[in-house]
């Protein structure tokens, strides 16, 4: 069975940076950072597309976010995506949940989907807490932690991740959405060509009005959520923060050691 489907991504900070927290307090310094793919949304990526390979159909990837974000759609489409839509939510940190989530429905309810795929969490905030919302704003039966996807007809196989290495097998009826779990496959690079063809494929923008709302501060919700502030952990009893460059952790992490003992000098 073709299916269409639609793949929820998000642009990240690259993990691997120093963070700072800005000057206000409610979220990190940006200036200069650079971005990259979510990486749960790697996974779901890729199983979009192989689920497309094997059973055809058509993908399309979308996200949330300000103009940056059309570097990691390029990337998806690259990859194998069909289509890339951009939702024009020009908020950097977009902390509230519950709004992306809201906002990421309306849209996908704009495009043909017998599949929605979403990764399991993100690396910046963790909640969790993405796919769970927009499928019970779409109405839509779901799954998380997925690692193994099969088309049975009109039905899917999903396997789900359990606690001491268990897996729950899933038969969802479709249109439904998943939220992919971590090392379901391998995720591939996108070759040259690809990139190159990628690049000149227009990439479809959404504002706010197209999706019924005046602009996105009225988005409607059920409750009130604010971030109050934003600080890096304090040091406990028993631990000690460790910054720098990977060379100054290296020899810091070294001297702790040392100095109590787990290392002989």
């Amino acid at each position: 069975m073709a299916l269409n489907i639609v793949v929820c991504l998000k642009q990240i900070p690259n993990p691997d940076l120093q963070f700072q927290v800005a000057p206000d307090g409610l979220d990190i310094k940006r200036d200069g950072l650079n971005y990259k793919i979510n990486g749960s949304d790697e996974y779901a990526l890729e199983e979009a597309v192989r689920l497309k390979e094997k059973n055809g159909g058509r993908v399309v990837a979308i996200t949330i976010g300000p103009k940056r974000a059309e570097s990691m759609l390029r990337e998806a489409l690259a990859k194998g995506a069909d289509e890339a839509v951009r939702v024009a939510y020009d908020d950097p940190a977009a902390f509230d949940v519950g709004k992306v989530a809201r906002i990421l429905a309306a849209a996908v309810k704009m495009i043909p989907h017998d599949l929605v795929l979403t990764g399991v969490q993100s690396d910046d905030y963790s909640n969790s807490a993405t796919g769970g919302l927009v499928a019970g704003l779409l109405g839509l039966p779901h799954v998380s932690v997925v690692t193994k996807v099969q088309v049975q007809g009109a039905t899917l196989e999903a396997w789900s991740e359990l606690e001491g290495g268990l897996q729950r097998k899933y038969s969802v009826g479709l249109p439904a959405l998943l939220s992919i779990q971590f090392g379901a496959n391998i995720p591939r690079y996108a070759p040259l060509p690809a990139i190159m063809r990628a690049a000149r494929v227009p990439i479809k923008e959404i504002a706010p009005a197209a999706l019924g709302f005046a602009s996105w501060e009225a988005v409607a919700l059920p409750y009130t959520f604010a971030v109050r502030g934003l600080a890096p952990p304090g040091a406990q009893d028993h631990a000690e923060m460790i910054s720098g460059s990977p060379e100054e952790q290296a020899k810091t992490l070294a001297r702790l050691l040392r100095e109590k003992g787990f290392v002989r000098r």
